[in-house]
């Protein structure tokens, strides 16, 4: 059998490298940007915006990944391919997403590009299969307070054939942000309305993730589908409750998307072993519900169908593969630079697994 080896890299509002530009890109990557505000996120300035590129591509050289899930990439597939083409030798082809200011992106190497197909993003089925999902928010009863929820960033859904013939569904994706309102006084002070902003980010959040399992059940349910499953990406939640989902019975989305024990042939498996998930982070923040703590968490995840766990349909996953990229993000990253946007990858580090096909 073949070796394929998939990765996951979060790389940090790759916006900001094309001057934070969208509709009115240049077609270039200036020397440095001087910051711009999105709404009400503020992208930071970057003196070296070249070398900032470098330490990204070198990320990605060294992970040596053949597929490679990029989530906060450019807005534009064109400025993606851009981006291969001048930092990483035009040795991936791009396959996109819905544009958005941060898009999801896949770089699959050249010399398994005709192996490799994408569904269209804005189909109409597409659409449709990601939009008006319903939740009920919480502590409402009314159904005329029931809201829909739309995927900002959808999937990407690639699909790999194998050189024996077998079929990988392979889904890109980076679910919607737990950001808030929320202050870590309003959770100290429970200030009502900050609280329950929070708590409705949460359950957006889950409303995509309840969507993202019935669209796997679907698939490991069909008799005429292929049951090789992979879902990689920012899944925006670790694999524990936290406070106030603790407090508000809030749904952990991991769980969620694993499935029910009551289903024992569609549970979805992570690709980590239990003692690498708690040994592991590929983030860090300051946390609002720990008094601005310091904290690392596991939000990036490779998550298996059985089949693919168990080598059952010719693609089996390579036991106790699945790594944090440590030492490909370290050897790019600036420990001057926690707190400097240029001086790091990303705010995530890349994490992989090897199949075998």
């Amino acid at each position: 059998m073949t070796e394929l080896k998939i990765a996951t890299f979060n790389c940090q509002w790759m916006i900001s490298i094309f001057n934070g530009d969208w509709n009115q890109w240049d077609g270039t990557i200036r020397p440095s940007f001087d910051g711009k505000r999105l709404g009400v996120i503020r992208l930071e300035a970057i003196p070296d915006v070249p070398a900032l590129c470098e330490r990204i591509a070198g990320t990605i050289q060294d992970i040596q990944a053949d597929i490679i899930g990029v989530q906060e990439g450019p807005p534009l597939r064109a400025q993606m391919a851009f981006f291969v083409q001048q930092f990483l030798n035009d040795d991936y082809a791009v396959y996109s997403s819905n544009a958005r200011s941060q898009t999801i992106h896949a770089l699959v190497r050249r010399d398994i590009e005709d192996r490799v197909t994408s569904q269209d993003p804005y189909a109409a089925d597409t659409r449709r299969r990601w939009n008006d999902i319903p939740f009920q928010p919480w502590g409402t009863v009314l159904r005329e307070e029931r809201r829909l929820q739309d995927y900002y960033r959808r999937p990407l859904m690639l699909t790999y054939t194998a050189p024996s013939g077998a079929h990988l569904d392979l889904w890109v994706l980076h679910t919607k942000s737990k950001i808030s309102s929320l202050s870590a006084a309003d959770w100290e002070e429970r200030e009502a309305a900050a609280v329950l902003d929070a708590v409705l980010s949460r359950q957006k959040l889950s409303a995509e993730i309840y969507r993202l399992r019935e669209q796997a059940e679907l698939l490991l349910s069909d008799p005429e589908a292929t049951d090789n499953l992979v879902i990689m990406g920012d899944f925006n939640d670790g694999p524990l409750a936290e406070d106030l989902e603790r407090e508000f019975l809030i749904h952990n989305i991991i769980d969620e998307l694993v499935g029910s024990m009551l289903s024992p042939g569609i549970v979805l498996q992570h690709a980590m072993t239990p003692a690498q998930i708690l040994a592991s982070h590929t983030t860090e923040f300051h946390n609002p519900l720990r008094g601005g703590a310091l904290t690392q968490e596991l939000i990036d995840h490779i998550v298996l169908a059985p089949a693919v766990a168990n080598g059952d349909a010719g693609i089996a996953y390579i036991a106790d593969s699945c790594i944090v990229e440590d030492l490909a993000f370290d050897a790019h990253f600036d420990e001057d630079g926690h707190d400097q946007r240029g001086l790091r990858p990303s705010d995530h580090r890349p994490l992989s697994a090897r199949l075998d096909v």
